[in-house]
């Protein structure tokens, strides 16, 4: 068993657990990851575990796929890619991932969206409605978005070049009046270098035609629902470490995941 941070393992409720027994804890409230943010911030983007193997660990989640692949969405217990060239795809039960995570989504709260809601009011009202115990939930926000600016990230070929390299040949788009759902997560900042702190939201459009990484939305309409997470079970493929806080740089991670 790695070292891990006592803050860390008491705000999240963070288990390792090795690849054949990821999804053996029928809890609620808990999410169930593999890798870290860390390890894909340095380039580790050959996936281990199958999607498959991930949809029987949770029904709602994120993430990417081998080769950073484009944007992962798991919706509904299916998994969707949104590519780089615009296009969305189901995917196929054998693909792998390098990170994701996902929850076996059972809301604890759900609140209708109080009129129209631009970003940054969109990101208040979760900050006000995350848990005060854990700062970990996982969100769904169902409804019509009258933009959603979002983006997503070609194949990679080996030797892999670092996320921030990558990021800057990311793909951008501003999807206007669409209809569609956001998943994510909120995690608080003693996680950094394991998970992206703060709320990581995926979009998909309900028609499938488009989605990817939430750079920022605006909430025409719709029903808000927050699910408390209270433990975290994490797979860590070979070579990849729980990062200490010193070595986190979450800094880095925010300023890709939001640019």
């Amino acid at each position: 068993m790695p070292s891990v941070d006592p803050e860390l393992a008491h705000a999240v409720g963070l288990r390792v657990v090795d690849h054949d027994h990821l999804a053996d804890d029928d809890q609620e409230h808990t999410a169930v990851q593999t890798s870290t943010i860390a390890a894909l911030l340095d380039g580790a983007y050959d996936g281990e575990v199958t999607i498959g193997e991930l949809l029987e660990a949770g029904d709602l989640g994120l993430g990417t796929l081998d080769a950073l692949d484009g944007e992962l969405v798991i919706l509904d217990g299916e998994a969707w890619q949104c590519a780089a060239d615009g296009s969305v795809n189901r995917v196929d039960a054998g693909t792998t991932t390098p990170f994701a995570v996902v929850t076996r989504f059972a809301a604890d709260e759900t609140l209708e969206a109080p009129g129209p809601l631009a970003h940054d009011e969109l990101m208040a009202l979760l900050e006000k409605h995350a848990p005060p115990t854990t700062g970990c939930d996982a969100i769904r926000i169902d409804g019509r978005f009258s933009r959603v600016h979002a983006r997503s990230v070609p194949r990679q070929a080996p030797p892999y070049p670092s996320l921030a390299e990558v990021a800057e040949n990311q793909v951008e788009w501003t999807f206007d009046d669409v209809e569609g759902t956001v998943v994510g997560f909120r995690f608080p900042r003693s996680a950094a270098g394991l998970e992206v702190t703060g709320h990581h939201l995926h979009f998909l459009a309900a028609d499938r035609s488009c989605g990817g990484h939430v750079l920022e939305c605006d909430l025409e309409r719709g029903t808000v629902q927050v699910e408390e997470v209270d433990g975290l079970r994490l797979e860590l493929p070979p070579g990849v470490e729980i990062p200490s806080a010193a070595d986190a740089d979450e800094e880095a991670v925010r300023r890709i995941e939001s640019s």
